[in-house]
């Protein structure tokens, strides 16, 4: 790849790669519909739904992409620039501009579920039909500055899990959006990104600690050299790739050479895409 690549997904039988510059490359052939890096990307039922940003120019949309049809070239950054307050993704199925930067997203079949800074959380169908929306999660007594801001979002089953940068995480509806519960990680963090699988969650904080926690207690705990990059449950344990290690949670690390941008599985193999495109067996 020309550039480095940031997301990777399968649709069908199509390989997807979106590079760090918003470029989307569908078995081999990249195109990008709009001229920014895309944040936020994640599969529903329609195809790709994705978040743009370019703080420069103070702008983002979100839009969705039918990946069963080619994807279009969008105009140049000079247009955009020329025209920020009109210009959409181009050849999206809809497409939004929206006012505020968003902080995370994740979609499950019909459903998108997606926060925006100060502002709350959201729910739509893949459609873009508002299906429910909350307000920023309250926070009880003191707290350090953007502690109640949502940094990462997971869908488990018919529940949508919210967490903040302070710890707080709730349990939400996700047909109705009624808030089944709040509760607290219990230890000082900077949470940056959570991973999910089932009632399993890893969370990574800023500061390189990490967290597993099962039925909501905290069962590992370890410092890392950095924050998580990518890490997915393999049935045992979390792979996970931080910085340039590849560690198993409870288990060894291992130093590779290049920078680790997510891991994927191949056939029966746990591979590593780098940030030069190539791949690489996890733990080789």
């Amino acid at each position: 790849m020309e550039t480095a690549p940031w997301r990777h997904f399968h649709h069908g039988d199509q390989e997807i790669i979106i590079d760090v510059n918003g470029g989307i490359s569908i078995n081999g052939t990249t195109t990008s519909p709009f001229p920014c890096e895309i944040t936020f990307a994640s599969m529903c039922d329609k195809g790709l739904v994705a978040t743009w940003v370019d703080h420069e120019l103070q702008l983002a949309r979100m839009a969705l992409l039918n990946l069963d049809e080619p994807v279009k070239k969008g105009i140049s950054r000079a247009q955009l620039r020329l025209k920020r307050n009109s210009s959409m993704v181009e050849g999206s199925q809809w497409c939004h501009i929206i006012d505020a930067e968003p902080v995370a997203l994740v979609a499950k079949e019909d459903m998108i579920v997606f926060a925006l800074w100060s502002r709350g959380l959201y729910c739509i169908d893949s459609s873009s039909n508002e299906i429910w929306r909350l307000p920023l999660i309250e926070l009880k007594g003191k707290s350090p500055p953007r502690s109640n801001e949502i940094t990462s979002i997971s869908i488990i089953k018919d529940e949508v899990i919210a967490w903040t940068k302070g710890g707080t995480y709730q349990r939400i509806s996700l047909a109705s959006g009624e808030v089944l519960q709040t509760e607290e990680l219990g230890v000082e963090c900077n949470i940056e990104n959570v991973f999910a699988h089932d009632d399993s969650f890893l969370i990574t904080s800023t500061d390189g600690w990490a967290w597993e926690l099962l039925n909501d207690e905290i069962t590992v705990a370890r410092k890392l050299r950095g924050t998580i990059q990518h890490a997915v449950f393999d049935e045992d344990d979390w792979r996970i790739i931080s910085w340039r290690d590849d560690l198993m949670l409870r288990g060894e690390m291992k130093t590779r050479t290049e920078l680790g941008v997510q891991i994927i599985k191949e056939s029966e193999n746990w591979m590593v895409l780098d940030n030069q495109g190539n791949r690489s067996p996890h733990m080789g």
